[in-house]
């Protein structure tokens, strides 16, 4: 019986850890069951181009080494395959990662979790073609990533500190939202989150409803809130209460077409974009094959 091949692709400048350990522990626990390749990432999009390369040489599993932004290259170039994704969490939120349930302190853990576990097929979403796996959208979380991805510090207490900073300068925005082509609605919105997954990252819960496979959106709206709303809404993130409060609406739903203010900061997975007024959101069932434990 052959051995099944794994490609370990290493985002070397994400997140705030060294992935040399992961590269040996790696080798050491899995170099007895299946044949082993690792390359690092040199630019934005070598990760899918690695990947892509890897479905058509037949490899069984790719292994993003990073944070969302990996995993989403990564999973954007196998979806719809029979390569399956598996995640060594190495970001500042790994989002994805925490929702499949994989460990992302230790890294014994999360191989663990490709010796030993199965693989599922969850669902992801698109964003005027664009795939997404974790969460997409508008406001102020795409406001802040896009400042983020311009810093030089990374990590979970330089993204809060840039958070505390912006909140008092970000103007909420006037949106459009029609859902499966038939409610529509108008709101002055702080965020508007499209979620596949439950939460942000860091275990920030900003779909708590969400399920990885039930074909379907979790759509978040947060209305603007003073100072005390947001000591309570960041509360209630992390506490998995979010759509409980009178500062939020959510939905569920297939599709979304938003219509923004031309230039307004969005996002999928964490990675800021420009995207023009109209954006067409879309769920796509069960289209990625993923290791979880």
């Amino acid at each position: 019986m052959a051995r099944r091949k794994i490609l370990f692709i290493v985002n070397p400048h994400s997140g705030v850890g060294d992935k040399s350990n992961w590269i040996a522990i790696a080798t050491k626990m899995l170099a007895q069951d299946f044949d082993l390749e690792f390359k690092y990432t040199t630019h934005r999009g070598h990760a899918c181009e690695l990947a892509q390369r890897a479905v058509t040489e037949c490899v069984d599993i790719v292994a993003a080494v990073g944070g969302d932004g990996t995993v989403n290259e990564v999973a954007s170039a196998i979806v719809n395959t029979e390569t399956a994704l598996a995640i060594l969490p190495m970001g500042s939120g790994n989002g994805l990662a925490r929702d499949l349930g994989i460990h992302t302190l230790l890294p014994f853990n999360a191989l663990e979790t490709i010796k030993q576990g199965h693989s599922i097929r969850i669902d992801y979403g698109t964003a005027n073609g664009v795939p997404f796996f974790c969460t997409c959208g508008v406001g102020f979380d795409a406001h802040i990533s896009w400042r983020f991805s311009r810093g030089r510090q990374r990590g979970f207490w330089n993204y809060l500190i840039l958070c505390i900073r912006e909140y008092f300068r970000y103007k909420p925005k006037e949106i459009i939202l029609e859902f499966d082509g038939q409610q529509c609605v108008k709101r002055r919105a702080f965020i508007v989150n499209c979620a596949n997954t439950q939460q942000l990252g860091n275990n920030a819960y900003i779909a708590p409803q969400a399920d990885l496979q039930d074909g379907l959106l979790n759509v978040t709206i947060v209305r603007p809130f003073g100072f005390w709303g947001a000591i309570r809404i960041g509360t209630m993130l992390f506490l998995k209460q979010i759509d409980k409060i009178k500062y939020t609406e959510t939905f569920t739903c297939r599709s979304l077409t938003m219509t923004v203010p031309r230039g307004t900061p969005f996002h999928y997975d964490g990675e800021p974009v420009r995207m023009p007024s109209e954006i067409r959101i879309e769920a796509r069932p069960q289209g990625l094959k993923v290791i979880v434990p």
